[in-house]
């Protein structure tokens, strides 16, 4: 999968939830396989 010039071999996204998607968490799903993970604004 690419997003412009950025290649991402595992298409599997975490969506950012509101008070759950801390950054422990996003390592955490980052080491368990996530192709690409990110905060809530």
């Amino acid at each position: 999968m690419q997003i412009g010039k950025i290649n991402i071999k595992i298409p599997i996204f975490l969506a950012p939830m509101a008070g759950v998607t801390d950054y422990p968490f996003r390592v955490l799903c980052k080491k368990h396989g996530a192709g690409i993970v990110y905060s809530e604004f």
